[in-house]
């Protein structure tokens, strides 16, 4: 198998802090899609920004969930190699270090302060571990949960310790727990053997309470080594021994040979040929695309599906996935993976759907429970995205409808729950700016998801309400003010408010402004068109929109968030690529005839937004990294959910797809640069610059070229 491993930068959009971003990720080293991720920390307080590559002295590794800095980390520990005397804190423990390896399926560091090497190989619930200690002084392995409720027992005879941490995020209920086990094969040195809890440190092979840690040590001579095999459950310390099974007697080698394997096969889902620059950029994204959303089930002794209930407490048969946010993954993400591992995607959406019968609720960001952040309820798009690709079985499209139709019409009386304002959607057809904050987007998020429910509606037959939702979905047209050119706000009364920027964020807008977030009429562009005059004059708007200079005004927003500094620094003009509600505005120009403006922007923002250290704002989850393999490819799906893609240009010289199907995809780009070429599919061309997810399905070769 080709090793695609050696193009991958885990530490791509590691350099961030609050105020800018170039991702805003961790070099996560796991399993694909697996239950945990282990990541350098290089400083603890720093929050959610807890590595940087510019650090010099590491705190150990950390047995992470974090899925962004803004939402923080759950069930959460670190270990790390010492010798000599035993240190607990981030600050007295800390150790200069070199990175032997920092690749997905492998972290090897050494730390200098300890003579001390230790590599990480993740399973998907567990991981093994492998510690040489180069000094000739007592090794020891630190595990340092933080200040959470903590117990940890160590059964010195079997080699075993023990452990749960009530390491809790929101969303999820407070006696939350996490169970892990650690097996040694080299035995324990329990008289030298240190605890740390409230009060400072002692010997002892047990502790309990807020912060308690544990500094084991090992009778191994100089230069000896220490396997150390690890399980995890969110179930039970049992499930956390069972878990163990998924390293079972294999080497370190031979575990790493696996996770390595796992990831290739992946990886080698798209092949391009281009650059050495551009393949490392390409690979780094395709990595993130398989790291979200986690596995958040284990299997019980009869080989059945279960996971933890983030409500109730209880144990539930079935798969679930967590880790994700649907107003980031919707647009390009998920799109990616039906194409080339539906078979996974179809697991996840199954996960989402035994949430909603469990919760009451279709999910919208969930880490682990639901965190409810951002407008809409996006999973709507993603599960009609999934149902016309023939993803879902009829049974659980019946279930997704009725989850998408209680989100459409009924109060949940929480942000958990539903839409935002919904009631008053129904009443008014918009979500009045009066009585809710981001009214525009909650409204716009909301007609498109009513023309999802259609989609579904349609795709089951049940033309009533296929009919009246495809007549809610046009509402957006209320909002449209001619006088500005700008979809805007309105309060209960019909009215709009006097002062209007386009350059203002906030208010009646998410994240943006009337330029970021007034074009998401993805079910209805020619609609949208025609509100401007028809497409000559949606194009000039558009234009307008990429010839202004990259300017904002703070609006209701308190200070100058970091998305606003993101756009400045990328001067795509009024396109703030760094974000996702522009993600698709480069693509408008194609939808409506013009597809050379679309190559020019995106081969633009490929080019300066990207390289395989950064990206242009935030990564959220795989979407902005699915952004990218999108834009490389030459195809981009404006409107999930309507099983085309609209065409762009590709930006390799040759890709190989392997669909989900089984079928091989060719992608040639035989173009000169400019923005005057032909796109042809099979040797027929495209005219209408789209193309059908089902015929990408079928392989072939789609061919991007100048007229000679």
């Amino acid at each position: 198998m080709k090793n695609f491993l050696k193009y991958v930068n885990i530490k791509q959009g590691t350099l961030s802090e609050p105020r800018f971003s170039t991702g805003n990720t961790l070099p996560l080293t796991c399993a694909p899609f697996g239950m945990n991720s282990f990541s350098v920390q290089t400083r603890a307080s720093g929050g959610g920004w807890y590595y940087s590559p510019l650090h010099r002295q590491t705190e150990g590794i950390r047995l992470t969930h974090q899925p962004s800095p803004w939402v923080r980390d759950y069930a959460h520990f670190v270990f790390m190699p010492q010798s000599g005397e035993p240190y607990f804190t981030e600050d007295r423990r800390s150790s200069s270090f070199d990175e032997k390896e920092m690749t997905p399926a492998c972290t090897e560091i050494y730390f200098k302060r300890y003579f001390a090497q230790m590599g990480v190989v993740p399973t998907e619930r567990g991981a093994i571990i492998k510690i040489r200690w180069d000094a000739a002084k007592t090794p020891r392995l630190a595990v340092l949960p933080f200040d959470f409720p903590t117990e940890l027992v160590l059964d010195s005879e079997n080699r075993m310790l023990t452990g749960r941490t009530n390491a809790y995020g929101d969303g999820t209920r407070k006696d939350f727990q996490f169970y892990f086990c650690m097996k040694f094969d080299k035995p324990i040195n329990a008289s030298e053997t240190v605890i740390t809890k409230t009060g400072g440190t002692e010997q002892g092979i047990s502790c309990s309470g807020t912060g308690a840690g544990m500094n084991i040590a090992f009778d191994i001579p100089q230069g000896g080594e220490l396997i150390v095999r690890l399980g995890t459950s969110y179930i039970s310390p049992e499930y956390a021994v069972k878990n163990l099974s998924e390293v079972g007697g294999r080497t370190y080698e031979q575990v790493k040979a696996e996770t390595e394997d796992k990831w290739n096969a992946l990886l080698s889902k798209i092949e391009i040929e281009d650059s050495e620059e551009r393949m490392r950029t390409f690979y780094s994204c395709l990595y993130r695309c398989f790291i979200f959303p986690r596995v958040f089930y284990e299997y019980d002794e009869l080989g059945r599906a279960v996971h933890y209930n983030t409500k109730s407490g209880e144990i539930c048969g079935g798969k679930m996935f967590v880790d994700n946010g649907f107003w980031d993954v919707y647009r390009t993400l998920y799109p990616l993976l039906t194409l080339i591992i539906p078979e996974h995607i179809s697991e996840i959406m199954e996960g989402y759907l035994n949430f909603y019968q469990e919760q009451g609720w279709l999910p919208k960001w969930l880490s682990p429970g639901e965190r409810g952040i951002m407008p809409g309820t996006l999973i709507d798009a993603a599960l009609a995205d999934c149902a016309v690709k023939d993803l879902l079985t009829k049974e659980q499209m019946k279930l997704a409808l009725d989850g998408m139709l209680k989100n459409a019409n009924m109060a949940s009386g929480t942000h958990l729950g539903g839409r935002i304002g919904v009631e008053d959607y129904v009443k008014l057809g918009y979500v009045p700016n009066d009585k809710y904050g981001e009214s525009v987007n909650n409204s716009l998020d909301a007609y498109y998801c009513d023309w999802c429910i259609a989609k579904l509606a349609e795709k089951l037959n049940i033309k009533d309400i296929r009919g009246e939702y495809l007549a809610r979905s046009q509402g957006y047209k209320k909002l449209f003010d001619s006088e500005t050119g700008f979809i805007r706000g309105l309060s209960a009364s019909g009215e709009r408010k006097p002062e209007f920027s386009p350059f203002a964020w906030g208010g009646d807008y998410c994240e943006g402004g009337a330029y970021q977030n007034g074009f998401a009429v993805y079910h209805d562009i020619e609609g949208l068109s025609e509100l401007y005059g028809g497409r000559e004059k949606f194009e000039e708007k558009l234009d307008e929109l990429f010839s202004a200079p990259a300017f904002f005004e703070t609006g209701t927003y308190p200070c100058e968030i970091h998305e606003m500094t993101e756009m400045a620094a990328a001067d795509f003009g009024q396109c703030a690529i760094s974000n996702q509600p522009s993600m698709h505005l480069p693509y408008l120009y194609s939808a409506i005839g013009n597809i050379g403006k679309t190559a020019g922007h995106v081969r633009c923002m490929l080019r300066e937004g990207y390289n395989e250290n950064i990206f242009p704002g935030d990564e959220d989850n795989g979407s902005m990294s699915a952004w990218y393999i999108l834009g490389v490819l030459g195809f981009y799906p404006v409107c999930p959910g309507s099983g085309e893609y609209v065409l762009g240009v590709c930006n390799a010289r040759k890709i190989t797809v392997m669909p989900g199907s089984g079928n091989i995809l060719h992608i040639i780009n035989a173009t000169d640069g400019s923005s005057a070429f032909r796109v042809s599919f099979n040797g027929t061309d495209i005219t209408e610059n789209v193309i059908a997810h089902d015929k990408l399905m079928q392989g072939g070769t789609l061919r991007f070229y100048t007229e000679v």
